[in-house]
């Protein structure tokens, strides 16, 4: 995936983030389509696999980052 912006700019948005944000958390919303077939089976399938979305979430960018770097 193409980079489509700079660090400076993603340390700004981050910045932004933790200065509006109230709690301990920034958080990003992730939206299915109700009528995607392909949105719900990925939805249901992370869903059997963990007890936390946003920690599976997580895990799996990492990883992608991890290899798209390589």
């Amino acid at each position: 995936m193409a980079i489509v912006r700079s660090e400076q700019e993603a340390k700004r948005i981050i910045e932004e983030l933790l200065q509006k944000g109230k709690g301990k958390y920034i958080t990003q919303s992730v939206l299915f389509k109700k009528d995607s077939p392909q949105q719900l089976e990925l939805l249901k399938n992370v869903l059997m696999r963990t007890t936390s979305f946003g920690e599976y979430t997580r895990k799996a960018l990492i990883e992608y980052l991890e290899t798209e770097n390589k």
